[in-house]
C-alpha cells in the first residue's frame, strides 16, 4: 500500500500535467486550424485620414468577427463570415497624435461556444501628428553650405543719393550695356593738366581728390553698390549690414533659385577704410561678406602733383603782381610828362 500510493500520486501528476501541455497548446494550434478565420491588417493610422483596416478569411466554420479598441472596447466594426467567404473591418478615423490599441474577437457560429481573442499586438500606433505630416509633405529645402557674394562690376555713386537702400527681388541677370564698367571721359568740371613752355605741370581746373580705395569695390559713404549673392534658401528675406552694427541698411528676397541682388547704400556716417557688407538670410541663418574700401568723401590734395600744382599757383600769382606793378609804372611817367608839358614854366 505505500508503494501503489505513491504510483497513484505520480500518475495523477502526468495527467495534470498532459493535460496543461493541451492547455497551454490549444492557441498555438489554432493558428493552424482550418475551420477559423486568417485575419490581416491592410492599413495602419498615417498621415491620410482613416485608421485601421483588417481584411479576413474565412475558414470551414461560420465566425462572428468583432474589431475592438481601447477607445472602444464594446467594438468598432463587425463582421459575420461565411466559411471560405471574406470580410472587412475598419476603425473609425484616428486623430493626429492619437494612438489606438485594436484587438479581434473570434466567436464561432456553429454551436460550440468557441471564442478567442487575437490582441494585434503589433498593430498598437500612433497616428503622425499635423506638423510632422507637414514636413513630410513640404522638406525644407538644404542651402548650400557656403553661400556666395559679389560686388557687381558697376561704378559706385560718387555722390550720395537722395533715396535709402532698397532691395530687390530679382534674380541677378547678365549686367546691362549701361552698367557695364566704362572708362570715363572727360568733363567739364573734370580736373586738367597742362603744361608750360619749360615742360613744368601747370594747374587748370579743380584739383583731383586721391583715393586708397580698392578697384572695383571702392564707394564713399552714401555711395551705393550692387551686390549678387546665391546659396540661400528660396524666398527667404536676405539682410544687409554693415559688419560690426546691427543696423540693417537694406533688404532682399532670394528668388526661386536662391539667388539676390540688391543696391545697397552706403551710410553716411561709415568710417573711411576697409569695410564688410555681410548678407544674412532671415530663415536659415547662413551668411556671408563682401569686402569693401570706404574712401573719405573730401580728402586733401597731397603728393608732388599737388606741390608742383601749389607752386604753379604761386609763380603765376607773383607774375602777374610783377605785371600789374609794370603797367603802374608806365602810367604814371605817362602821367608826369604830361603834366610837365602843360605847366607855364616849361616855355
Amino acid at each position: 500500500m505505500r508503494l501503489a500510493l505513491p504510483a497513484g500520486v505520480v500518475t495523477g501528476l502526468l495527467v495534470a500535467a498532459m493535460a496543461a501541455a493541451v492547455a497551454v497548446a490549444g492557441p498555438a494550434l489554432a493558428i493552424d486550424d482550418p475551420s477559423r478565420p486568417d485575419a490581416q491588417v491592410t492599413r495602419g493610422p498615417s498621415c491620410q485620414p482613416g485608421g485601421i483596416v483588417v481584411e479576413l478569411v474565412a475558414g470551414t466554420a461560420a465566425y462572428t468577427v468583432r474589431l475592438s479598441t481601447t477607445r472602444q472596447p464594446a467594438g468598432e466594426d463587425e463582421v459575420t463570415l461565411v466559411p471560405q467567404g471574406t470580410g472587412l473591418l475598419q476603425t473609425g478615423d484616428v486623430a493626429p497624435g492619437e494612438t489606438i490599441d485594436p484587438r479581434l474577437e473570434f466567436t464561432a457560429r456553429d454551436g460550440s461556444g468557441v471564442t478567442y481573442v487575437d490582441e494585434l499586438e503589433d498593430w498598437t500606433l500612433t497616428r503622425p501628428t499635423t506638423e510632422d505630416c507637414e514636413a513630410v509633405r513640404n522638406p525644407a529645402p538644404t542651402p548650400p553650405s557656403t553661400p556666395t557674394a559679389t560686388v557687381e562690376p558697376t561704378s559706385p555713386s560718387a555722390t550720395p543719393s537722395d533715396g535709402g537702400s532698397t532691395g530687390t527681388s530679382s534674380r541677378p541677370s547678365a549686367p546691362s550695356s549701361s552698367s557695364r564698367p566704362t572708362t570715363p571721359g572727360p568733363t567739364p568740371d573734370a580736373p586738367t593738366r597742362t603744361s608750360d613752355a619749360a615742360g613744368a605741370p601747370t594747374a587748370g581746373g579743380p584739383p583731383a581728390v586721391s583715393s586708397s580705395a580698392a578697384p572695383g569695390n571702392a564707394v564713399i559713404p552714401g555711395g551705393t553698390v550692387t551686390l549678387s549673392g546665391a546659396g540661400f534658401l528660396p524666398g527667404e528675406r536676405v539682410d544687409i549690414l554693415l559688419r560690426g552694427t546691427e543696423t540693417v541698411i537694406a533688404t532682399a528676397t532670394a528668388g526661386p533659385d536662391g539667388a539676390v541682388r540688391v543696391d545697397v547704400r552706403i551710410p553716411d556716417a561709415a568710417e573711411a577704410g576697409p569695410a564688410t557688407l555681410d548678407l544674412v538670410g532671415a530663415d536659415s541663418a547662413v551668411s556671408t561678406g563682401v569686402d569693401l574700401q570706404v574712401a573719405a568723401a573730401d580728402q586733401p590734395v597731397g603728393g608732388a602733383g599737388g606741390a608742383l600744382a601749389l607752386a604753379s599757383l604761386v609763380a603765376a600769382a607773383v607774375a602777374l603782381v610783377g605785371t600789374v606793378g609794370a603797367l603802374v609804372s608806365v602810367i604814371g611817367r605817362q602821367h608826369a610828362e604830361r603834366r610837365g608839358r602843360d605847366s607855364p614854366h616849361s616855355a
